[in-house]
């Protein structure tokens, strides 16, 4: 099978099954993503505890690339720093940007969206929700 076919695959299980979807009592922070072009609308929630993500849930409507990238985003997030989400979202908007950019180990599964970057218009759904997770990050609920 194909790199780019599993990445697929990866990409649409995760829109048609999301991780983490629903709404989060107890959120510690949160923040809402939209993207008024193609009409995405997330709410990210948070549980922050001594300066770590202990649990992360997303909800609303969107597309299938934000909500593949929402679904892998909210399973990477646990036990992360506010520091170290801003650093590898960093890493993921480069490997968005340059596809000769070797897969970054910190990221796993979430390498699987790099694809994305061959469609310049869908980028932004790629990255909404790590933007909403930084903003979250940076609030309190």
């Amino acid at each position: 099978m194909a790199l780019d076919r599993l990445y697929q695959q990866v990409i649409l299980d995760h829109n048609r099954c999301p991780r983490h979807f629903g709404r989060l009592a107890g959120a510690t922070h949160s923040a809402r993503g939209r993207d008024g072009l193609c009409g995405d609308d997330i709410l990210v929630e948070l549980r922050v505890s001594e300066g770590r993500v202990k649990e992360a849930m997303f909800s609303g409507t969107a597309c299938a690339i934000t909500t593949a990238s929402a679904s892998m985003l909210m399973e990477w997030l646990a036990g992360r720093s506010a520091v170290a989400v801003e650093e590898a979202g960093e890493r993921f908007r480069q490997l968005l940007g340059n596809a000769s950019l070797p897969d970054d180990p910190v990221l796993g599964e979430i390498n699987c969206l790099r694809a994305v970057g061959q469609f310049p218009a869908r980028v932004r759904n790629a990255r909404l929700p790590w933007q909403t997770v930084v903003k979250a990050l940076s609030s309190k609920a």
